[in-house]
């Protein structure tokens, strides 16, 4: 299900420039900046509906809740090839945010099925998905997005999310009660987690981790347009590269969770952190589209393993019973880091269009330094 919906979000999302070219917006940096606040508003919104969701899914199941999510995603997704205006398509993002969540919701159904003991591997599979969702959806949405326009490509991705509702109606069954988490940890308050040692400064970096991965989606098409690339080429250029992305960052979240079996995953993190920030910076300065493809295959290959890094200290870091409340928390945490980064992009684009790359090299180094102060022994 995870899988499928990201990877029918994926074919839209990182065309939303030109998407609101499209629609009227001519200049490049408002049209990065409506795009920003395009494609942030629903996870946005989605990150602040989470809890009143997620205490739903405990009284009325999980089942009828992702039921509702993918409905209102068919409804709302459709709708979005038929507007007119950016206004419209804002009005449709929030409503996504607000009715949709089905990401915090994939998580809870995952570890409601799985033995307390494999929380992690449950968890590894969700973030797995997304990931490929990222590597294969933009290249296929650029493709599409070439041949029968943006606005058609939103109808394939209604009908995906579509066929996505009638397999969950027909073959989802919910976990026995007995599987089911304790009642405590749906009673566990966000006050109680952060009380935990170490979990607010985790919280913090999951928020700005999330928030580097996501801050270049809404200024690729125009600084690949700068590196000369023609206006029939960007779509799938910039799905391209994306993907190429994903998939280097896939293979850096397996290959970092492998090694924090046998080494610190602070270490680790800080290691990610690094070479994140070698590599992010001379983004700003590439000559060509080969130069910018090679360093983004390498700044995934580097820092893609760093939010599952941060999920695994987490959950060596929560006691059993909180661990369900807490990685609800954590979603969060990184959802609304990924929601307000395509906005500040947006914002900075609208200055300088290659600042973001300089904002998140420096918030790498202060995250790592951060860490290298903070880091304790760890259990």
């Amino acid at each position: 299900m995870v899988f499928v919906v990201f990877l029918a979000f994926a074919f839209v999302l990182p065309f939303m420039p030109l998407y609101v070219g499209e629609l009227g917006v001519a200049d490049p940096e408002r049209a990065a900046l409506w795009a920003g606040v395009l494609i942030g508003i629903a996870p946005l919104l989605a990150g602040l509906m989470a809890p009143v969701w997620g205490r739903l899914a405990e009284r009325h199941g999980h089942k009828p809740m992702a039921v509702r999510a993918l409905a209102s995603y068919v409804v709302l997704l459709g709708l979005s090839a038929l507007v007119t205006s950016p206004w419209q398509l804002l009005l449709l993002r929030a409503s996504i945010g607000l009715f949709g969540g089905i990401g915090p919701l994939g998580l809870a159904m995952a570890t409601s099925l799985a033995p307390r003991e494999e929380t992690g591997r449950a968890v590894g599979m969700v973030q797995s998905a997304q990931i490929l969702s990222a590597a294969v959806g933009p290249f296929v949405g650029g493709l599409l997005a070439d041949w029968i326009g943006i606005r058609a490509t939103f109808w394939i991705t209604a009908a995906l999310c579509g066929v996505t509702l009638l397999g969950v109606a027909r073959f989802y069954e919910e976990a026995p009660p007995g599987v089911a988490a304790a009642p405590v940890s749906a009673r566990v308050s966000f006050g109680d987690v952060l009380r935990l040692p170490r979990i607010g400064s985790l919280l913090l970096v999951l928020f700005l981790v999330n928030f580097i991965s996501r801050s270049f989606t809404p200024i690729l098409p125009l600084q690949l347009a700068r590196l000369g690339l023609p206006q029939e080429r960007l779509a799938l250029a910039t799905g391209l590269l994306i993907s190429f992305y994903s998939v280097a960052a896939a293979l850096s979240a397996t290959a970092f969770g492998r090694l924090s079996r046998e080494r610190p995953p602070a270490r680790l993190l800080v290691g990610s952190l690094v070479g994140g920030a070698v590599t992010v910076l001379p983004m700003a300065f590439a000559p060509s589209f080969p130069a910018f493809l090679g360093l983004a295959v390498l700044l995934g290959l580097t820092s893609g393993g760093a939010l599952t890094l941060c999920y695994t200290i987490g959950g060596l870091s929560v006691p059993a019973e909180r661990r369900s409340t807490a990685f609800g928390f954590f979603s969060g945490a990184a959802l609304f880091g990924g929601s307000v980064s395509p906005t500040i992009a947006g914002l900075i684009a609208h200055v300088e269009l290659r600042g973001i790359y300089y904002l998140d090299a420096a918030l790498y180094v202060l995250l790592a330094a951060g860490l290298l102060l903070r880091r304790r022994p760890e259990g």
